[in-house]
């Protein structure tokens, strides 16, 4: 598999320097985001020439943060950005001028990558047996959390009982041997080496608790930006959309220029539970996600959907 992807590298790069010889004049663009999964089918926009047949020449800088992602793109730092909606939603609600300008990771009831998880031997059953239990999310307010939440709450529970620790994926699973905390989130890797270890089971897909199905990740700019690059804007957006239709059915392939990125092990990127990215736009996929934020008062006002995009 390995072999087959760097020959079509090869093959891709051999194109791409053709193009450049005839005298093409590409339009740069600084691209930003933090290293995930969900970054295949922007590599594979990358590797195979679907950002130059759309007259692009797109740089990838990794970000160890979605802060980060999002401070250079408001300093002007970098062009475009993907990072999870609920951060551009929080920043646009407090006036930050982004825009959203592409779809990213979809959920899909049924084939989550990520979840909460507890202890083999843990007493908890449901959802509603995590009222006054010490329970993780990344942050406070992000689409775990609100998931959660909401998914207390609509089974007659009581939501704001649940005592909320910020903590990363990585410590999640020593933090639950240990009994520091109840239930814990975590994505993948770690999510299925950890079920697959036997000392933790899978226990509930928060994000059954949106009303529709949602996007978690997006890429934006800012308004100024998309208003003044228009046709960039535009063609970066018709090559995502290209590439996730390409990703989604062909994850060995487009695993591969994910590995020096990561660091992960090949077999462990292969075993993984792999993302998929939203092929269209739909504003109804996003408005769940700002109307919880809005209930549990994790922004000054909720406002439509339609007016990010």
């Amino acid at each position: 598999m390995l072999t087959r992807a760097l020959m079509l590298q090869g093959l891709f790069a051999a194109t791409a320097g053709t193009a450049l010889a005839a005298g093409e004049k590409l339009t740069p663009v600084h691209f930003i985001s933090t290293v995930a999964d969900d970054l295949r089918p922007f590599l594979y926009a990358q590797s195979s020439g679907l950002f130059r047949d759309n007259g692009l020449d797109v740089t990838l800088q990794p970000a160890g943060t979605g802060a980060i992602v999002a401070q250079a793109i408001v300093g002007g730092a970098a062009d475009i950005g993907k990072a999870s909606v609920t951060s551009i939603i929080a920043a646009y609600a407090r006036g930050i001028p982004f825009t959203v300008i592409a779809p990213g990771l979809s959920y899909r009831k049924g084939d989550p990558t990520a979840g909460y998880l507890v202890t083999a031997n843990s007493p908890l059953k449901t959802p509603l047996d995590l009222q006054g239990k010490t329970v993780t999310c990344s942050a406070i307010g992000d689409i775990a959390y609100l998931g959660l939440r909401a998914l207390i709450d609509s089974h007659g529970g009581d939501s704001s009982t649940v005592k909320f620790v910020e903590m990363p994926f990585n410590a999640v699973a020593i933090a639950l041997e240990e009994g520091r905390v109840d239930a814990g989130l975590m994505g993948e890797p770690n999510m299925m080496q950890a079920v697959r270890a036997g000392k933790l089971r899978y226990f509930v897909d928060e994000l059954t608790g949106y009303p529709r199905p949602i996007l978690e990740v997006v890429y934006f700019c800012t308004r100024d930006y998309a208003t003044k690059n228009h046709e960039t804007v535009t063609g970066f957006s018709k090559a995502l959309e290209q590439a996730a239709g390409y990703a989604n059915t062909h994850v060995a392939e487009t695993i591969p220029p994910l590995l020096p990125l990561t660091g992960m092990d090949l077999k462990v990127a292969t075993d993984m539970r792999h993302g998929y990215t939203a092929t269209n736009f739909n504003a109804a996929a996003i408005q769940p996600v700002i109307d919880l934020m809005a209930k549990y008062k994790q922004l000054p006002h909720g406002f439509d959907a339609r007016e990010l995009l």
